[in-house]
């Protein structure tokens, strides 16, 4: 049957050969796929320089649907929601001021303070571990399968896992 390309932004497969894979990335659809996957995660200061730009849709204000989508040239967003842009704009840049990242959260950090020395902050002492019991219905039968009998911590250093049925 030969290889096939699948193509994650067209949600389709076709022969893996040079010519179709060539004319499939330069199509218009794949490229309109591929912007409008890439759009998702733009910044907010992006989106509101582009949404101000633009005037409102107007079937997309009256009737709520749009027939071209993520490629209208008119903007789908209300005014609430540009100045719920523009408040989270504002929020982003004031944290700039104050901070050197961005006021945003460095992954770095997050990351080392994750794994720095967890195990020292937790007391071991504090915790009270349950003590559990053999429930009275398992003791009336006697052939279960060692994988069902209670488990205590002296069956677990003596168990033979050879047997687990």
């Amino acid at each position: 049957m030969g290889k096939r390309y699948y193509c994650d932004y067209c949600d389709r497969s076709f022969k893996d050969d040079v010519e179709a894979r060539k004319k499939h990335l330069s199509s218009l659809q794949h490229m309109k796929n591929r912007a409008d996957h890439y759009s998702v995660f733009k910044d907010p200061e992006t989106i509101l320089k582009e949404e101000c730009q633009k005037t409102p849709c107007k079937r997309y204000m009256t009737i709520g649907d749009c027939a071209f989508g993520l490629g209208c040239r008119f903007s789908h967003y209300s005014q609430h929601m540009i100045s719920v842009l523009e408040r989270l704009v504002a929020t982003k840049n004031s944290k700039d001021i104050t901070s050197p990242k961005g006021g945003w959260p460095n992954t770095e950090d997050i990351i080392k303070e994750y794994f720095e020395n967890v195990t020292d902050s937790i007391d071991t002492e504090e915790f009270n571990y349950p003590v559990w019991s053999t429930p009275s219905q398992l003791l009336d039968y006697p052939n279960l399968p060692a994988s069902l009998w209670p488990g205590t911590a002296e069956s677990a250093a003596s168990s033979n896992f050879s047997k687990w049925g």
